[in-house]
């Protein structure tokens, strides 16, 4: 019931509001061969907000959320969505990023994030380095 169960199928679910982010994720997952039900995975697209996600509570064993909270007009809203969609013991991942305030760790900051970060993507996501990094690589 949680991702890569041993001896068992489990379910990720992909939740965007934009129906053309879905479009293009469902795209990606057919190009790359992994639409619908692919190694014990069913994978699964739907349409929601992340302030009224469209299931029911105590679903989910992870709840992941990446890029997403700062796109939010209210933050706590959806900690409280993902909250309550999550099973008791489930886990919570947020990949975000933010605005350092001291200067120096900013440059440093800035130059990991622009130049390292898209690079592991990259090979994290299996596209050639010869590949120009893109949204949503």
């Amino acid at each position: 019931r949680t991702f890569m169960t041993h001896g068992q199928s489990s379910k990720i679910v992909v939740c965007d509001i934009n129906e053309s982010m879905l479009a293009e994720g469902k795209r990606r997952a057919v190009e790359r061969g992994i639409e619908g039900y692919h190694d014990g995975i069913s994978l699964e697209f739907q349409q929601g907000d992340a302030m009224d996600l469209p299931f029911e509570s105590d679903k989910f064993d992870a709840v992941t959320i990446a890029f997403g909270l700062r796109n939010v007009t209210d933050t706590v809203k959806a900690l409280e969505e993902c909250h309550r969609v999550l099973r008791r013991g489930g886990r919570f991942m947020c990949l975000e990023f933010s605005q350092v305030q001291n200067a120096a760790l900013r440059q440093a900051y800035d130059a990991y994030s622009f130049n390292m970060i898209p690079i592991i993507g990259q090979i994290v996501a299996g596209i050639p380095p010869t590949s120009p990094p893109g949204y949503l690589c």
